[in-house]
């Protein structure tokens, strides 16, 4: 047991630019914020394909403007609270994806309205 945390304490040690916010949100949801730029990272057990159709449906309620959208990267932007949001999905695993949110207001990135708009997209993920 000792040695598990030890060896816990070291990799958080030796890899900084990653932290753990959450593990085990929902059922089967992780979640990570990568903290040079912001970026909240949510490792989800379910279809990429979903995935993104709910995504863009959540950026789509939380924006005041049309959400622009590459259906081929599956990656959308929009406008919420004056940030421009940026999400994306990306597929992981067989009914498992990755699903990334980043925000940039007046230039600068905003972890308080990515992590505002990956908390919107897990919660209807969950339900």
């Amino acid at each position: 047991m000792r040695q598990a945390a030890l060896f816990a304490s070291l990799l958080a040690l030796l890899f900084p630019a990653c932290l753990a916010v959450a593990a085990g949100v929902g059922a089967g949801v992780i979640l990570s914020q990568e903290m040079d730029n912001n970026t909240y990272v949510a490792h989800v057990q379910q279809d990429a394909d979903l995935v993104w159709a709910t995504a863009k449906a959540s950026l789509s309620h939380q924006t005041t403007e049309l959400i622009q959208t590459d259906e081929d990267l599956r990656v959308a932007e929009g406008l919420v609270d004056n940030a421009r949001v940026r999400v994306s999905v990306e597929v992981y695993d067989l009914d498992r994806s990755v699903l990334r949110v980043s925000a940039k207001k007046y230039g600068v990135n905003n972890g308080e309205i990515a992590e505002m708009v990956m908390q919107s997209i897990i919660r209807q993920i969950e339900s």
